[in-house]
């Protein structure tokens, strides 16, 4: 199917579903207009649950209240929190980096990392707009630090018919907050703590008849818990500094349409304090470790329509960023890279008959960029390149997707889609997915009093190679790239429960079994290796179960608990613990407000040197706050208030007992 007919195809959907609605609308009485008006028709149109008992799959929703209750001061850290079949480990007091100091190697359910590396199995939306760096195909866990949260969705398993390729352990989207009611509101902050550590933001809202605008700014920097020097005497540290921007503007376009703007903006710089002495053959290679300079920037245009039987949305995106290493110790650049990613996505569900919904859309994508070594270097054979690990390489695909869900009675929700993707380094790919939910309580219990879920899904979700592994010549850990890799694959098949009691208390329980082939592997010694597909398959069980109870109104507890069998055939894993259990209790009343969370990690595994085991660890951190005069709030964080030792990432310890306090003023 050609690029122009698929645009074609959802051009005239789209123009067809405003004919339709708008005889619909005509149908509605002037009392029902008045009604509709009243309703948030276009608050959150970015959202992707619109309600977790009605996805046949696994979505857990991290909510504004929750994120600001957090100590976290990151929003991966929030989800690392709260979800227990989500992992990612950290090596400093704030901030995660990239590159061999980058330790947000992030996964849902195991799936995420893919054999060696980054994250590249698990997208990070804000808005809808994919994050992902368009040369190494991972997202940079350092944007998420804006405090302007609406909601956070995560998505778990494998997303393939409305996310595509990337989406193999599920999908992560950050909403930011939108003026929803006429006015204005403004919220400062400012902090301080241990190793000169701050975290500073402002975000203003507001709402003017149909325009509405929302801008936040984050400010964060560290000196950074660990210090040690070279055979030189050149000090290495683990600072780091963040600047980080959010826009996002909106015009309600009469009842139905809401045209709207989303950006982000993120400058980052971070040092690599390297792992600790007892982990080196060599301290030489101390001063190989580099400093990173990072810009990364982003923005969607959306177009959105809602009537009572078709909703919609066009998106056209475009995130861009560039890249500088520096290997400190010996004053010399090492590496840089500008990347590029634009694209578009339209989509439209109608309501066909009773109980259905049905989605089409396209899609369409270009990516890549260059990726230099810089022009002081003293190696011939990438003076033989042109200076190039790879110039001007880029891939465009362009899909077309269409998911049906329909609701039998009150008791069935069925749904079942397809994606067809034409890649142009890969050719056609096909992906799938299909799910049941079953409600034996809808007829018999009133839904606010008891109500059940049980059900099951399966889907296929597959990863195209990134520029990295196809033609990305030359740094470390792997020397070679392949152009003739083969998409890697995985199937997960899934079963759960969820039930609900009296508003106050839910309990879920999912198993689920992963089967992945053809993970991008490394392949021999550096600097002889190359990549691969593992021929390998790889499969594995898991368990992941949660809940949640509302003790009194000022009272809540959570706890959740993750098991993954993760060995395969003598292998491991990597950074995917076997078990964890994340537990925590909140008070909220009389202007204070105090939290307790907690996270147990037990089998955590590093591929560094041969699978080694991490070891075991339980830390408790805690946020209390207090609110007077209505508009002011004082706050303290408590990490690791154990004061355990204990590391996340191979030869990184983590910082001791550490905190930050501070005030935030409302207005």
């Amino acid at each position: 199917m050609k690029k122009s007919t698929l645009i074609v195809i959802a051009c005239c959907f789209m123009a067809f579903s405003v004919a339709f609605a708008q005889e619909e609308t005509a149908k509605v009485n002037e009392g029902q207009k008045e009604e509709q008006r009243g309703k948030e028709a276009f608050s959150s149109k970015e959202i992707i649950v619109k309600d977790s008992r009605e996805q046949t799959g696994v979505a857990s929703i991290i909510t504004e209240k929750e994120v600001k209750n957090s100590p976290a001061t990151n929003l991966v850290d929030v989800i690392n929190e709260r979800v227990p079949s989500f992992y990612t480990g950290n090596n400093r007091v704030m901030g995660y980096g990239v590159a061999s100091s980058g330790s947000a190697k992030m996964s849902v359910r195991g799936m995420g990392i893919s054999g060696w590396g980054p994250t590249t199995g698990l997208p990070i939306l804000i808005n809808g707009l994919d994050t992902t760096t368009s040369i190494m195909g991972h997202p940079i866990a350092d944007i998420f630090t804006m405090k302007n949260v609406d909601r956070i969705e995560v998505l778990h398993g494998p997303q393939p018919v409305l996310y595509g390729s990337g989406a193999m352990g599920g999908i992560v989207n950050v909403i930011t907050r939108r003026q929803e009611t006429e006015g204005f509101s403004t919220e400062l902050s400012g902090s301080y703590g241990s190793y000169n550590t701050t975290d500073d933001y402002a975000v203003h809202q507001g709402k003017i008849g149909f325009f509405d605008y929302g801008v936040s700014y984050n400010f964060q920097r560290s000196d950074g818990h660990r210090s040690q020097r070279t055979q030189e005497g050149f000090r290495l540290t683990s600072a780091y500094r963040n600047h980080n921007a959010t826009a996002r503007f909106g015009f309600e376009i009469g009842d139905h349409w809401y045209a709207g703007f989303n950006g982000y903006l993120m400058r980052q710089n971070i040092h690599d304090s390297g792992m600790a002495y007892r982990y080196y053959t060599s301290l030489s290679s101390l001063k190989d470790l580099e400093t990173f300079d990072i810009a990364r920037e982003g923005c969607s245009v959306n177009l959105m329509n809602r009537y009572d039987r078709f909703e919609g949305m066009l998106h056209l995106y475009w995130n861009h960023g560039k890249h500088e290493a520096e290997r400190t110790a010996k004053n010399m650049d090492s590496y840089e890279h500008e990347d590029t990613l634009y694209g578009f996505k339209a989509t439209e569900t109608a309501k066909l008959f009773s109980g259905n919904k049905t989605t089409i859309g396209v899609e369409s994508k270009r990516w890549g960029g260059t990726a230099r070594f810089p022009d002081n270097t003293t190696m011939p054979w990438l003076l033989s390149l042109g200076n190039y690990y790879v110039k001007d390489k880029y891939i465009i695909n362009t899909s077309a997707f269409g998911l049906v869900e329909q609701k039998i009675m009150d008791y069935v929700l069925v749904s079942g889609g397809a994606r067809y993707t034409h890649d142009s380094k890969f050719g056609d790919v096909v992906s799938w997915q299909t799910g049941i939910s079953i409600y034996p309580l809808a007829s018999v219990t009133n839904p606010d009093t008891v109500d059940m879920k049980i059900h099951s899904s399966v889907a296929q979700g597959f990863k195209l190679p990134d520029l990295r592994q196809l033609y990305l010549f030359g740094p470390y850990p792997v020397r070679y790239p392949n152009p003739w890799l083969s998409p890697e694959k995985d199937l997960s098949v899934e079963y759960g429960i969820e039930s609900t009691l009296f508003n106050r208390v839910t309990v879920a329980l999912t198993g689920y079994r992963m089967y992945v082939e053809n993970m991008f592997v490394p392949y021999g010694s550096f600097p002889n290796n190359y990549w691969i597909n593992q021929y390998q398959r790889v499969i594995y069980d898991g368990i992941e179960s949660s809940l949640r109870y509302t003790m009194t109104e000022m009272v809540s507890l959570w706890a959740g608990y993750s098991y993954i069998d993760n060995s395969y055939r003598g292998k491991m894993l990597v950074y995917v613990p076997r078990h964890r259990v994340t537990a925590g209790a909140t008070f909220e009343g009389y202007n204070a407000m105090v939290a307790l969370e907690c996270s147990y990690v037990r089998d955590v595994y590093n591929d560094t040197e041969g699978w080694e085991r991490l070891s075991n660890y339980l830390v408790f951190n805690s946020r209390l706050a207090y609110t007077f005069l209505e508009h002011y709030r004082v706050f303290v964080n408590l990490y690791n208030i154990t004061n355990r030792k204990y590391q996340t990432f191979y030869g990184y310890p983590m910082p001791g007992f550490h905190m930050m306090g501070g005030l935030s003023v409302m207005f």
